[in-house]
């Protein structure tokens, strides 16, 4: 039985309205910047609750976008070392400077001690991000080290759409949500991003450097990019949406699944999730007392099971920020330790329950006793 990690979902009657959309599109020639892209933005910060949100043409970008209107430029941000390396990556090329933070090993997510220790006279702002879709249980207190040292917060929410801390939408948490749509992610566009804010400020901004920074019609006053949402991946985005709610239900129902089986096995640790808070999953992580690499290369020979890290190495231990910014191994212990012991199991919507119970008899069969 082969299983993949990830899949993205579409009901089949929405592979015939999103068709049917896209050939209107194509009619009309509306491709850019046209009425889906407006319809998908006003949908999206009506769902997060915000009072404005951007559609760019992937998650990258609209962090970069964001860290440019923070003006991190010669300042330090804040990131946990957990995270895809474009999460760093983007404070970098907004001209700042990532500043790498260690994680909880109940949560996978930042450690509110360790962001206090990595406050300087220089930092300007922190990037929380909701891991494998989960908001961290400390969010109230990392929101409150953020007012308390003047400092701007951001959510990276790629993996986070439908979550919630209670009743408040991830993405609608901080000065500014930042979503990804790539084809693994809870809903998608094909490839595409999402800013949610309610600055309005911020909002004019992400619209002017998105469009190669114009403002008016022909009026150029600031250095831009073509980051923009393309008609198309808008439309997907529509439909997707409509089915988001539905989505994270049979998620968590996964979840749930695989929580049931696993419970009470020696060696085996899942994320808890505080009943105020709703999960996203857009992984099941699991941590395991050894080291995952060989596991998960022998489910995939033998079992065709496709499982993952989130994430290892962390960024910290990747080539480029070992040699560019001098990190080391030692210097973010929890997540050296966790996230070596971590495997994510295969997420998605349309998993059945005998795939379910293979994956986890193939997973405790080849567990080392």
């Amino acid at each position: 039985m082969k299983v993949p990690a990830a899949r993205p979902f579409f009901p089949e009657q929405e592979i015939k309205n999103i068709l049917s959309d896209i050939e209107v599109s194509l009619r009309d020639g509306s491709l850019t910047l046209g009425p889906s892209i407006k319809k998908f933005e006003q949908m999206f910060a009506g769902y997060i609750g915000v009072k404005h949100a951007i559609a760019v043409n992937s998650g990258t970008a609209s962090l970069e976008i964001a860290l440019r209107y923070f003006d991190v430029k010669d300042k330090e941000v804040v990131v946990p070392t957990n995270s895809f390396v474009a999460s760093a990556n983007a404070v970098h090329f907004a001209g700042g400077r990532p500043v790498l933070a260690d994680i909880r090993e109940d949560t996978l997510c930042l450690d509110p001690e360790d962001l206090k220790e990595k406050i300087t006279d220089k930092t300007k702002g922190v990037m929380v991000v909701h891991l494998a879709g989960l908001i961290p249980p400390q969010m109230k207190e990392i929101i409150e080290i953020c007012e308390d040292n003047k400092l701007f917060l951001m959510e990276d929410a790629a993996q986070a759409h439908g979550a919630s801390v209670d009743g408040r939408k991830a993405g609608s948490l901080s000065g500014a949500g930042s979503f990804s749509f790539f084809p693994t992610k809870p809903m998608t566009t094909g490839e595409g991003g999402m800013i949610t804010t309610d600055d309005s400020n911020l909002d004019a901004f992400a619209r002017s450097l998105r469009h190669h920074g114009i403002e008016g019609r022909d009026n150029y006053p600031r250095f831009g990019y073509n980051w923009r949402m393309s008609s198309i991946n808008a439309i997907i985005g529509i439909h997707q949406l409509d089915h988001l709610d539905s989505f994270v239900k049979e998620r968590n129902e996964v979840a749930k699944k695989y929580t049931e089986k696993l419970s009470g096995l020696d060696g085996v640790t899942t994320i808890p999730v505080p009943s105020n808070i709703v999960h996203s999953y857009y992984k099941y992580p699991v941590i395991l007392p050894f080291d995952t690499f060989e596991l998960q290369k022998t489910l995939k020979e033998k079992y065709e099971i496709e499982t993952s890290f989130l994430y290892y190495p962390p960024i910290h231990l990747q080539p480029l920020y070992q040699n560019y910014f001098g990190y080391k191994p030692g210097m973010l212990p929890v997540a050296e330790d966790v996230l070596k012991r971590m495997i994510c199991l295969p997420m998605f919507v349309g998993i059945t329950d005998e795939q379910i119970s293979y994956v986890v008899e193939a997973l405790t069969g080849e567990m080392p006793v």
